[in-house]
This record gives C-alpha cells, structure tokens and sequence, in this order.
C-alpha cells in the first residue's frame, strides 16, 4: 500500500486564470483595474500616483490619465501639432513631458499646465527617435536613441528659442544596431539597447571623440535586447528573442546574469524598477512579472487574454501602470499591492492499492 500525503498552497502567479480569478474575490479590492483610453497606448510614464502619461502612436497623440478611485477618473488627449508624427515614448520630468516622434524626426515637450507642445527637430533626416530619457534641470538634458540614424542624441534645452543637438554615430564596426532604448545613469555614463547588433552599450560623453567613448557587449547571437534600466551600478534589460531578463555584471565569468521566463517566447518588453522589484512586460504572453532582484525569484500575473502589454512604470505608492497596446483593447492598467493574493488548497489525502 502507498500513501500519498498531498499539500498545495499556491499563488496566483501560477497561471493568468488563476490570477485573475483571485483579483476579483471578495475578500479584498481588485489587483488590477482597467481604464479605457482612445487609442492604442504604446509607452507609460508616472507624473505622480494617480497621474500617468501615454503615448497613442496611431492616433498621433499624447494621453493623460488621472485617477482619483476605480469609478472616478479622467482621460485628455493632446494632438501633436507635426501630422503623422508617430509620438513613441516619453518621459515625465521637472514639470514637463518629453516625447520622441519616431516618423516626425523630432523631440516634443508638452507642457501639462497649457498643454501646449513645443517640437524640437532633429538634423539628421529620418532618424527615427525611438528611447528617451530626461535629466531635468535649467537647463533640461534629454537623451535619445536614433534608430536609422544608428546614433545617440543630446538635446540641451534652455527655452524654445535656446537649445542645442549633438549626435553620436555608434562605431563604425556596429552599421545597423537600431539603438532601441536608453537610460540615463548620471550624466558621464549613458546606457542603451541595441537590437540590431545583439548589444547593449554605454556611452560617455565626457571622453567622445575618443573610441573608447562607446562600449558595447555582446548578448548574444540572435539575441535582441530591448528596454533597459539601471539598478546600483549595473542594468537591466529585456531580452525579447531569448525569453529572458538580463542582469549586465561584469564581476561573472560570462558577464550577465540570466533570468529565463517559465513560459516560452512570451516576449519580455518593457522593463521598470520600483518598489524593491524588476517589473516587465510579456508582449505575447500577455502578462506583467514582478523580478526580485536579490533571490532572482519571478512571479508573473496574467492580464486578460490579447492585451499585448507593451511599456509600463512604477509610481511610488509601488503600483505599476501598464499599456495595453492590442488594437481594439485600448486600455490603460493599474496593478497594486499586495500584487498577488494566495489560495490556499484543502488537504488531500488518498490511499491507492
């Protein structure tokens, strides 16, 4: 005779039914709120808790959504004045929101106050601003990656009358890295993804021209890293090919630390930190995860089927504002503590002969 003594306690992160079953019990608030937005929604980014920002790429927009409760909150659109523009991502920063116009070819501050848009004009012809990153201040910093022009840029803005561009063409051995996103570390180390060449880099501009202002480590092959973010003294990134969430450490033999997501090709896409975690996107798996970035531990929570969640953000109540960008779904998500709740499974016990 064989006795089975069986125990399950689980949490919802098991499957995304499961998830969403648990985030509409009545023994607490819903984890996850939906608000409808009019458009498709690429990129987020938190003006405050309650307060986000969006870009709407088709529509030619950017959103603002503002959240008072679940059943009280408000949507504007703001038009950007260059047709077809194509607003990509944004950053909100020192009052203002910035913004790349991926077909556009130029970098556009809204100010929330008026909402009036100020566009500022690339000099290299379809260059195609993809990532952004601002670092406030009088005057304002904003970084940028130029995905066809295979360049980083600098935009240096004092007013609408007073402002400076500068490029940076990445080195001639990487012709079509299609730098993606970028990340501000301070302002002598900028970090970036470059897709196209399986890389991820980092620039200095303090040494530029020199050749060793660009560094640029392998991923690997086929592998295409996508958003990135820094933590301590090293990024974070997506890696969309592999499945996986990157760690650069230079202090490993193999110089990254890889976190391999349990659903095959779910497609890992934007990245935040907050709150004591690595959150990210699963474009294809349509779920967000949580990375604990001291156990490695991953914990993901599955959103409605064909979401498509593309670019989120951390506000610092610790909740995370998710696009979800599927065409026809148009929604803006918010998913709070506790993120997760448990079940708890009855104790089952069987004889078998």
């Amino acid at each position: 005779m064989k006795r089975i003594l069986l125990l399950v306690a689980f949490g919802v992160a098991v499957a995304g039914v499961l998830a969403l079953a648990a985030a509409v019990r009545a023994d607490g608030p819903p984890l996850l709120t939906e608000y409808p937005v009019p458009g498709s929604p690429l990129y987020v980014s938190v003006e405050a808790p309650g307060r986000v920002w969006f870009t709407l790429p088709d529509q030619n927009a950017i959103g603002r959504l503002v959240v008072t409760s679940t059943t009280d909150y408000s949507v504007v659109t703001y038009t950007v004045p260059t047709t077809n523009s194509q607003p990509y991502d944004l950053k909100y920063a020192g009052g203002a929101v910035w913004f790349t116009e991926l077909s556009g070819n130029k970098i556009g501050r809204l100010d929330p106050g008026s909402g009036a848009i100020a566009e500022f004009t690339i000099p290299t012809l379809g260059s195609q601003p993809a990532g952004i990153d601002v670092l406030p201040g009088n005057p304002t910093t904003v970084w940028f990656t130029e995905r066809s022009g295979n360049k980083l840029g600098r935009l240096v803005v004092t007013s609408t009358m007073d402002y400076l561009f500068a490029e940076y063409p990445l080195p001639s051995g990487y012709p079509n890295a299609q730098p993606e996103d970028i990340h501000i570390q301070n302002t002598d180390s900028i970090w970036f993804t470059a897709p196209g060449a399986n890389r991820i880099g980092n620039f200095k501009p303090s040494i530029w021209p020199q050749s060793d202002a660009f560094r640029l480590v392998y991923t690997g092959g086929g592998s295409q890293p996508w958003a990135i973010k820094v933590e301590g003294l090293y990024p974070w990134f997506t890696e969309r090919a592999g499945n996986r969430i990157g760690q650069f450490f230079p202090q490993t033999i193999a110089d990254f630390r890889w976190y391999t997501l349990t659903v095959p090709s779910s497609d890992p896409y934007d990245l935040a930190i907050g709150a004591g975690y690595i959150w990210f996107t699963e474009h294809a798996g349509s779920r967000i995860g949580q990375l604990h970035p001291t156990t490695g531990r991953i914990r993901e929570f599955g959103l409605p089927s064909g979401s498509a969640p593309k670019g989120l953000a951390v506000d610092a109540n610790g909740c995370v504002w998710v696009a979800e960008s599927e065409s026809g779904r148009n929604r803006i998500a918010q998913w709070c503590p506790p993120y997760f709740r448990y079940v708890y499974l009855p104790l089952v016990l069987r004889n078998f002969q």
